[in-house]
């Protein structure tokens, strides 16, 4: 293990004021805070924290850094406070260890939700100080090497899925190679054993065999070198066995027909001398087509610069070539954590394009309705590469791999995304759906009478483009939602003879708290309020005879668990995926935790949740109690309707004629003619919301009802 005066060395050999004391104290309270804990492997656990130090060390990362990788488990794990790594280490480090301190309070619960849970924090927090991002994919790193110790197998397998998904793209965004290559391999390996063992295998056999061949490369490729005058160092290697499992996948090829699976890398002293290295090579060897990529004069996002080739080198062996200078080495291995400016003069300083970059995207999340779409959207946006266009003016466009010409017009504003109704590429009219390619010039034609359509969500993979199309259709919703709204309230006031002035409209919405008539519709129309509301409102601001409303049902309590025969009513677990009655042939499922979840016996997902390992499914009936009058349940179901003034309000009649309470309603989108309504409705029985099914069915202006679950 390492000690302190190594760290001190080893900080000293590229940093400047290094506090060797403080260092040695940050070592000896992290030994001392975490005591006797002990790790799943039995090692104490303080071994881990120094294990991230000595990570974040050889990232060359600055003492705050290396300290805060020392306590960056003490508030979590033992009854270290805040306040007390403030007092001892300074407001600076207190910062970094909150940050990843809070990070790890997100590392629980169901895998998409984690992820995308943990994946938005972690943004959040590294926006505010990179540092964060750094020692929680040093402590990454190192809890994957000891991945083998953690018991139960599904528990290492989603932590090795979040790796590869999660953990992994982010190391690679910031530019650190080296933590990304090791977590893609370590991650493989415990997601498929059999097929890693199957690469190193081959690899091994392809390695003892070829260690002469890579040598000999190696030499021929730096007499050529020495041919010109270019001084240069050469190191040639075998690609990992995730690298080739990638390329076997994307490629659809057997490791037989892999041919570049040797990669060699040219270190030069500058820049003009990477492209005479270049050239020298290229009139020496065959290149293979297609395969060259100047990131030297185009960086990747992540600062990373190289010039990268292909060819049919010495020994006629196919070979990758990666030539670049020794800063651009340190930035392509270390990524952000070889950035002197921010060791130097402090995070708030850095002005970096990976720091701009994690700005830019914690922005975008403020305009992300949900944690799937955020999750979703983000890992598009980071796990691709990206292409360069151009516009008529000369402007470069970055853009995702895949991105479409409408992706590039939302890249240059959300006006000309929202109005453009073609595209011409290179000069070709071209549809909006169609995939750009490095280089592309296009140009957007728009129409300002032209809306977005819905199924242009189908075109676009950026971020930009999707939050600012979903906001432009929302707004068109918010238009057909009025409507609706408006045809409700229209249609109630005709049924009881009472003709509403636009004035007392304007008063009634202004009682309610509304900026707009418009407002109050658009309230009405997606059920965030119920007419009899509006009929109290009317009473109280209008002049006139008052307008009798029914006395309210007692609905009784939708949210009390439901009443079953033998079984723990605080062990039930209520769903989503289908809404049970009383009346309704019922299986519970019975977690692993002793929770039990209660479906129907036609819902789709119950075969799908009876077969998961811990489960267990057991028939069930319902209570006596369940069935009385003062109870009701809460259900959902989905129609089709004909899309026509006042159909909301006859399928409101329908339902609350019956004795039912519309709770909440969604309109979907309108196809042809039809639209889709999904209602949540309270009901007291199967008996009732059969009734309900039955008589909207026969409504003429229905094309579908049903129960909806997924």
């Amino acid at each position: 293990m390492i000690t302190p005066q190594e760290i001190t060395s080893r900080l000293m050999a590229y940093s400047k004021n290094v506090d060797a004391g403080l260092v040695e104290k940050a070592f000896i309270f992290a030994i001392d805070r975490h005591g006797t804990q002990l790790r799943e492997s039995g090692d104490p656990f303080f071994s881990h924290p120094i294990k991230v130090a000595e990570i974040l060390v050889s990232l060359k990362t600055d003492q705050e850094t290396v300290i805060a990788g020392l306590l960056h488990d003490t508030v979590e794990d033992t009854d270290t406070s805040i306040a007390e790594i403030e007092e001892n280490f300074g407001s600076g480090i207190s910062k970094i260890v909150d940050g990843v301190t809070k990070l790890s309070q997100f590392e629980c619960g169901p895998l998409a939700v984690k992820q995308a849970e943990n994946f938005k924090k972690l943004l959040i927090a590294a926006a505010s100080d990179i540092r964060v991002l750094i020692i929680k994919l040093a402590d990454r790193l190192h809890n994957m090497r000891t991945l083998q110790y953690k018991r139960r197998e599904d528990r290492r397998k989603l932590i090795a899925r979040e790796t590869l998904e999660v953990y992994a793209p982010l190391a690679d965004r910031i530019g650190i190679t080296s933590i990304k290559d090791e977590l893609q391999d370590t991650a493989f390996l415990e997601l498929h054993p059999k097929i890693y063992d199957s690469i190193k295998s081959r690899l091994k056999n392809l390695y003892d065999s070829s260690e002469e061949i890579i040598n000999t490369i190696t030499f021929k490729l730096h007499e050529l070198a020495k041919s010109v005058d270019i001084n240069c160092s050469i190191t040639g290697r075998l690609k990992s066995p995730y690298s080739i499992w990638s390329k076997m996948n994307v490629r659809n090829i057997s490791f037989e027909q892999l041919s570049d699976i040797m990669a060699f890398r040219i270190i030069v002293g500058n820049v003009q001398l990477c492209y005479q290295a270049l050239g020298c090579i290229h009139r020496n060897y065959l290149v293979v087509p297609g395969r060259f990529r100047d990131y030297i004069s185009t960086p990747k996002n992540n600062s990373y610069q190289s010039l990268h080739t292909c060819i049919i080198g010495p020994l006629n062996k196919r070979i990758e070539i990666q030539i670049r200078t020794k800063d651009m080495h340190d930035v392509a291995e270390y990524g952000i954590a070889a950035h002197w400016d921010y060791k130097e003069r402090g995070p708030k300083s850095q002005r970096s394009e990976e720091q701009r970059w994690l700005r830019s995207l914690v922005k975008i999340l403020e305009n992300t309705s949900g944690m799937d779409e955020f999750l979703e959207n983000s890992k598009t946006e980071i796990l691709t590469d990206h292409i360069f266009c151009i516009t008529p003016k000369g402007t470069i466009i970055s853009l995702p791999i895949g991105a479409s010409a409408l992706d590039f017009a939302y890249a240059i504003h959300s006006d000309i995304g929202n109005h453009a109704i073609s595209a011409k590429v290179n000069g070709q009219i071209v549809p909006l759906k169609t995939i750009l390619s490095n280089g592309d010039q296009v140009d957007i034609t728009t129409d300002p009478n032209h809306v977005p359509k819905p199924h242009w969500e189908e075109y676009v993979i950026s971020m930009k483009a999707k939050v600012n199309l979903r906001k432009a259709i929302n707004g068109i919703e918010k238009e057909k939602i009025e409507m609706i709204g408006k045809s409700v309230f229209d249609e109630f006031f005709k049924k009881v003879n009472r003709v509403v002035s636009e004035n007392d409209i304007n008063r009634m919405a202004s009682k309610m708290k509304f900026d707009s008539k418009v407002a109050m519709f658009q309230a009405i129309g997606n059920g965030s309020i119920h007419i009899k509301e509006i009929l109290v409102c009317y009473n109280s601001v209008c002049s006139g005879e008052e307008i009798e409303l029914l006395p309210e049902s007692d609905n009784g309590d939708s949210n009390e668990p439901f009443p079953i025969v033998g079984i723990n009513k605080e062990n039930v677990l209520q769903v989503d995926c289908c809404t049970p009655v009383p009346g309704d042939k019922i299986t519970g499922v019975i977690l692993e935790n002793q929770e039990i979840e209660i479906h129907i016996d036609e819902c789709n997902i119950l075969p799908e949740r009876i077969a998961n390992t811990y489960a267990k499914a057991i028939e069930l009936s319902w209570e006596k109690s369940a069935f009385e009058a003062s109870r009701k349940y809460l259900t959902k179901i989905s129609i089709i309707t004909i899309y026509e003034q006042g159909n909301l309000s006859k399928i409101a009649s329908i339902i609350e004629d019956r004795g039912a309470t519309i709770i909440n309603l969604k309109i979907g989108e309108k196809i042809d003619s039809l639209v889709k309504i999904q209602l949540e409705i309270e009901v007291h029985d199967i008996t009732q919301l059969t009734i309900i099914l039955s008589n909207l069915n026969k409504a003429s202006f229905t094309h579908g009802v049903n129960r909806k679950w997924h």
